[in-house]
């Protein structure tokens, strides 16, 4: 049964994209057919959709608190100050993308793997009660909504708790990548965030955006986009200060039947939040033979253009280090 069904997917695949549709797995693996559509959402339609900024939630973990987050409300200075928050730590921003939320393991696993090696600020930005709308399309067009909230959160956090962008990560998987790079651009009008970590940036509805309109090497000092379904469900183009490409950018080793994506995709955040606890595990090569690391706590500031690097079939997935 699966062998056929893998024969006729790409025929069927052909199909529905010149349909305007496409089969998009959500952060649980569950294909969803999606309509692409580009028109922008009305004022009656996000109220009827119940798309609403303020249900966004802002989490605050750190090594005193890894399990059980101080909610930060924005432009409250009391549920900061009654919270865990330390402005002498790095920060690191972490979100999900569609039918996802705070708790799906694209956030926790990247909040556990910071808080392992950094004592640390991580805030998981909740946006789920949006993300969980069936219409990806209504989701995908809510996204520079989403960041520009979360740019007032952190411009609030810089204004009245010591926050300084220069010690600011931004990381996003999927959907949330364009909203860790949409943020950071709105923030930068002010002052430029120092690091966006795009996880395989949804390709679906961005691919022909400019770079305002989707995550871009324009978004922070340093951006890094990393490629682990590349082509169907990710980007398949270079936008970053570096682009780390997975073996072959699309499939990836372990990944059995993988037919609609959903296992590659979610193979970002598992590498990724492996290098922030092995720095030197996964070494990509460029075209010309430049070498430098993917991922870790900080970026390698090595890493400028495109690069490949290869990973194990299964966690370890780190070759070296």
């Amino acid at each position: 049964m699966a062998t056929g069904i893998a024969l006729i997917y790409p025929a069927l695949l052909t199909v529905l994209t010149k349909n305007n549709y496409t089969i998009f797995p959500d952060e649980t693996g569950v294909p969803h057919l999606i309509k692409i559509d580009n028109s922008p959402l009305t004022e009656l339609e996000l109220a009827i959709l119940g798309i609403n900024v303020e249900s966004i939630s802002f989490n605050l973990y750190t090594r005193d608190n890894p399990m059980i987050g101080d909610v930060l409300n924005l432009n409250d200075v009391v549920s900061v100050r009654e919270s865990h928050w330390n402005p002498h730590r790095e920060t690191i921003i972490v979100t999900h993308g569609w039918n996802a939320n705070g708790r799906s393991s694209s956030c926790t696993l990247v909040r556990d793997a910071f808080l392992n090696v950094w004592d640390s600020n991580v805030i998981i930005v909740d946006w789920g009660n949006i993300a969980k709308n069936l219409l990806y399309s209504v989701v995908a067009k809510s996204v520079p909504r989403v960041a520009l909230r979360v740019a007032d959160f952190v411009n609030f956090l810089q204004t009245s708790a010591g926050l300084r962008t220069s010690k600011l990560k931004i990381v996003g998987h999927s959907l949330g990548a364009h909203v860790a790079g949409l943020s950071a651009l709105e923030i930068g009008r002010s002052s430029q965030v120092a690091e966006v970590i795009a996880l395989d940036a949804a390709k679906p509805m961005f691919e022909h955006k400019g770079p305002d309109g989707r995550v871009d090497k324009l978004d922070a000092r340093n951006v890094q986009v990393i490629h682990t379904c590349a082509g169907y469900l990710g980007l398949d183009i270079s936008v970053g200060t570096s682009d780390f490409f997975a073996n072959d950018g699309r499939n990836q080793p372990g990944c059995v039947n993988d037919l609609i994506g959903a296992c590659a995709h979610s193979r970002s955040y598992e590498y990724y939040s492996e290098s922030v606890m092995n720095s030197k595990g996964f070494l990509g090569v460029s075209q010309n033979g430049a070498m430098a690391y993917m991922g870790g706590p900080t970026l390698d500031p090595k890493a400028k253009g495109t690069y490949t690097f290869q990973t194990n079939y299964q966690y370890p997935y780190a070759v070296g280090g």
